[in-house]
Order: C-alpha cells, then structure tokens, then sequence
C-alpha cells in the first residue's frame, strides 16, 4: 500500500500508465439555470516536468467568478502556517513517538532518517498522524514534485491576480485533526508500508499524474480509490467523511447566481463515496468535461 503518497498528491502504483481517454479531464460540471459548479480534480503536488496542466483547467478557471479550496489559501499562505501546523501535529509535554510507534516502526523510521540524510530522531515529537502525513510529502519532494507547482497554489496566484475571492472547505486544523484520528495500529502499519515502497515512489508518481492529466476516471479510481480502500477506516476518515461534509456547500454554491470552481484532490472525486457518486445519489447530474486541445 502506498497510500501516504497517494494523500500528499492527491488527498489524493505502477508502472507509467498510457495515455488513455485523453479527451478528458479530470473535472465536472454541474449547472442549473443560472449558474455552474465546476469540480476540478487537483494534483497537490506537481514536478516540472508535468508542465503544462490540461487547458480544460484555464477554461474553467475563465468561466468561473470565484474559487473554492479544500482549504482557503490565504491561510494556508498566512505568516506563521507552518508553525501552527507543526503544533497541530506535535505530541503533547512529555510524550514521544515512541509511546505510539512498535520498535519495528521505529527502526525503519531511523533506517529511512540515516539513508535520506536526515536528522536522527526529527520525528520524535511528532504524532503518527503527522509522521504519515510528513513521509509522503517528503516522498514526493524526493522526486520533485512541489506545492508550488501543485494546481491549488497555481489557480490561487491567479485568482489574486485577477481579483476573484476564494474561500475553503476545511480548516488546516481539521484536516490535520483527520490524520490524528486514524488508530495507531494502522499507522504503524501505514508508516512501515510508506518506508518499504520508497523505492517505488517514481512509478507510482508517474502513473497517478498520467491518469489524472489524461483524466481518466477508472485508472484514478484503481491507482488511488481502491488502494485507499484496503483499509476501510482509512478511505472514510480521509476521503468519504470530508466527501459529505462538502455536499451542502456545493449545492449551496450551485443554487446561488455565480459559477464557482471547486479545486480539490483528485482522490476525492473518483470511486465509491466520491463526491461526484454522492451528487448523483442526490439526483444531480455532473458531466466530465472533455479536454481543450
């Protein structure tokens, strides 16, 4: 399982996926008469070399008259973000990682530390929420992949640019507070899985941004969903959870006046429980947009 890089990217395995159904996107549209609501599934994370990112995505982004994030941006960019989300994910006075983590969790986490270079011990105070969550992003930043090419920070500079508000879904604090919820058993699990994969991290980068770039829906669900959902607990409390709680925004957004474009990880919008699955549960319609060469 490699779902910790699966989360940093996408939230949200192989080798490079071909490029199938390339004339779609990974977004959908959902209107009523007097206005659009558009899901754009994002990569958090993007490299160089994944440049440029589909049309389809300005297209949108043109057509809307405002943004919503999973989280709101600005406070994702405020002074002091970094430091308020390491306290989020640090162990209280007096505990340490290993009060949570077997030794055998232990010893791969110092054998992953000694062979990246990394300091000994850098993990200590952290919670095992936040020791998954730091290890796929520091996965992906091994392979290049970096937030501020990722799709969310992209459309955010170009709405400040152009004047259009956006506003979030969740809080950093909620969010950081889904990965503190998963047990420890299968953090430890997790945390071990995510070490053991390393090597594999290349190919599994690879396939997911070929999917997502060639939007195609049922190798998302395959390389993210189904891998989230060996561990039930896990794809509820990181995607199905958060899937509903954004129900009543999105229709909230669709029966007002203005076309809104939602940017959230692509994870989010493929499989059982997805968002896109829960609208059509409630009678709704989203159509996949096709790609603008």
């Amino acid at each position: 399982m490699k779902s910790s890089l699966i989360v940093s990217l996408l939230a949200a395995n192989l080798a490079v996926a071909p490029a199938v159904h390339a004339g779609t996107a990974a977004i959908w549209k959902l209107s009523d008469d007097n206005s659009t609501v558009y899901l754009a599934g994002s990569v958090h994370l993007l490299r160089e070399r994944d440049m440029p990112y589909p049309k389809t995505y300005d297209t949108v982004y043109e057509d809307s008259e405002e943004l919503v994030f999973e989280i709101d941006m600005k406070e994702m960019n405020a002074p002091g973000a970094a430091i308020k989300m390491r306290q989020l994910g640090t162990l209280p006075t007096g505990k340490t990682l290993g009060d949570h983590l077997s030794q055998e969790t232990l010893a791969a986490l110092d054998g992953y530390l000694k062979a990246n270079n990394l300091p000994a011990g850098m993990f200590n105070q952290f919670t095992p929420g936040m020791v998954y969550l730091t290890l796929g992003s520091m996965e992906a930043l091994r392979q290049g992949a970096r937030p501020d090419l990722g799709i969310e920070m992209q459309f955010h500079k170009k709405a400040e640019k152009d004047g259009k508000p956006g506003s979030g879904l969740e809080t950093t604090a909620y969010q950081m507070s889904r990965f503190n919820e998963l047990d420890v058993e299968t953090l430890n699990e997790l945390i071990k899985e995510t070490i053991e994969a390393s090597d594999q991290n290349e190919d599994t980068l690879n396939s997911i941004i070929e999917a997502w770039k060639s939007g195609d829906a049922e190798r998302l669900q395959k390389l993210v969903h189904d891998e989230m959902a060996e561990r039930p607990a896990v794809l509820e409390i990181l995607l199905v959870e958060r899937n509903q709680n954004w129900i009543p925004v999105i229709e909230e957004k669709l029966a007002g006046d203005k076309n809104v474009m939602f940017i959230v990880g692509a994870a989010h919008l493929v499989g059982e429980g997805s968002v896109v699955q829960l609208l059509e549960d409630k009678g709704h319609k989203p159509v996949q947009l096709g790609t603008d060469k």
